[in-house]
This record gives C-alpha cells, sequence and structure tokens, in this order.
C-alpha cells in the first residue's frame, strides 16, 4: 500500500488553469459567462448591429444582460438560442 502526502495531491481548481488568450492576458471567451457586443460579435461572426437588433427584437430573453446602457450576453444561453433558430 502506498502512502501519498498531501503536497502531492493538487486540488482540481488549481489544476485547471485558465489558458490565456495571446497577448490580452484575460480569460478566453468560450471560459466566460458574460461577453460584451463587440466580443460576441468576433466570437459568433455575426455584425454588432444584426446582434443588438436580436436583442430588441428578444425583449425577454433570457440570454442578455443590460446592466445601464451596457449589454452582456450570456454565453450559454445565447448558444441554446442560435441552436434553435432557424433564420437571424
Amino acid at each position: 500500500m502506498e502512502i501519498t502526502s498531501n503536497r502531492n495531491m493538487v486540488l482540481a481548481d488549481e489544476e485547471m488553469d485558465f489558458p490565456k488568450e495571446p497577448g490580452t492576458g484575460s480569460v478566453p471567451t468560450y471560459r466566460k459567462y458574460t461577453i460584451g457586443i463587440d466580443e460576441a460579435a468576433r466570437y459568433y461572426g455575426i455584425g454588432t448591429k444584426k446582434l443588438r437588433q436580436i436583442i430588441a427584437d428578444n425583449p425577454s430573453g433570457d440570454f442578455f444582460l443590460e446592466i445601464g446602457r451596457h449589454v452582456l450576453i450570456k454565453r450559454r444561453q445565447f448558444e441554446a438560442y442560435l441552436d434553435s433558430a432557424s433564420a437571424l
């Protein structure tokens, strides 16, 4: 029977270090809970005007969050919306 010390054990959270996007030093988009309109446009390949139109057409949608004048897209919920949409 092998005995290991606590020093050799690594917590799962410590082991899952976020890979950094080159040059930004931040969490990559695919790991974020919310993303801004500009970042969502780059990530999904949809224009910012179209994203704002989708939000305006779905005022009770659960895939965005308004903080004052700022709009943040909830990434997973928006992906579910895109999966169910047949046309944009």
